[in-house]
């Protein structure tokens, strides 16, 4: 399965947007008849981070940096030609907004952004939303109509979107709860070996595979078919809910699991 957002050849250990995403851009700037306008923002940051992002429609990357500090926010208003002339595409950028603020979290901060339009024909637009940060925690977003990835957080996920494929692939152990809910759209989950839950995996009208490459699953649910899964990795109790509907679920569990190009392991 390639990911819907980067499936250029070859692996990088942060994936994010690559070449057939910005051609795709392109194409539909030029072709498609879609505008669109790019901003960037950077964001003092330091320590870990949990990131929450509420945005109407979009695509959302979000991954760690792996440094002490610093963070920045890339940002892509869009528009389509169905709304109307090119005139009123570009003009109707102007209605999408964006507010972001880093809160308290008890013992961390979080880094919280709201994406809104008051344009009457909400269904024409999106914003996509590229985070990075020093560290990743807990993961929050909810989206329309938008790819979803999440690399190298540290903490658990919880994530929704429709039309749009996720993918969360880690290099830490994750021993807490998550859950990713999708329609019409696939889920590519990956951890590496230490990490533990009880998984819920449903997939309707697709299919749920699973690969354990190291570490125990114990799934003798009977429920369990081509399209579910009910199983404990490593005697893990915190729930792990990964569902969709029109869309495949897929598990790795084994080494590298952040490592991944067109052809997924």
């Amino acid at each position: 399965m390639a990911f819907g957002i980067a499936i250029a050849s070859g692996c990088t250990a942060h994936p994010r947007p690559g070449l057939a995403y910005g051609a795709v851009r392109a194409w539909n700037k030029t072709a498609g008849g879609e505008v669109h306008r790019s901003n960037s923002v950077d964001i003092p940051m330091s320590g870990v981070m949990d990131v929450e992002i509420d945005n109407f429609a979009g695509d959302v990357v979000i991954h760690s940096t792996g440094k002490s500090e610093g963070g920045t926010m890339d940002l892509v208003r869009r528009a389509t030609s169905e709304m109307g002339e090119r005139s009123e595409l570009e003009d109707s950028l102007s209605d999408i907004h964006l507010t972001y603020e880093v809160v308290d979290r008890g013992d961390r901060k979080a880094l919280v952004i709201n994406a809104t339009t008051d344009n009457a024909k909400p269904w024409f637009q999106a914003i996509d939303i590229d985070i990075a940060v020093p560290r990743l925690g807990v993961v929050i977003v909810r989206t329309n109509r938008g790819h979803v990835m999440a690399t190298d957080f540290e903490d658990g996920v919880d994530i929704e979107t429709t039309k749009g494929d996720v993918r969360v692939a880690t290099n830490n152990p994750i021993r807490l709860p998550s859950t990713v809910l999708n329609k019409e759209g696939t889920i590519d989950w990956r951890v590496p070996p230490r990490s533990a839950g009880a998984y819920q995996l449903e997939a309707i009208n697709g299919e749920v595979q699973v690969r354990v490459r190291k570490g125990s699953w114990l799934a003798t649910d009977k429920r369990n078919d081509n399209n579910s899964n009910y199983g404990i990795l490593n005697k893990g109790s915190n729930l792990v809910v990964l569902r969709t509907v029109e869309g495949d679920v897929q598990v790795y569990v084994g080494d590298n699991p952040t490592e991944m190009g067109s052809f997924i392991d």
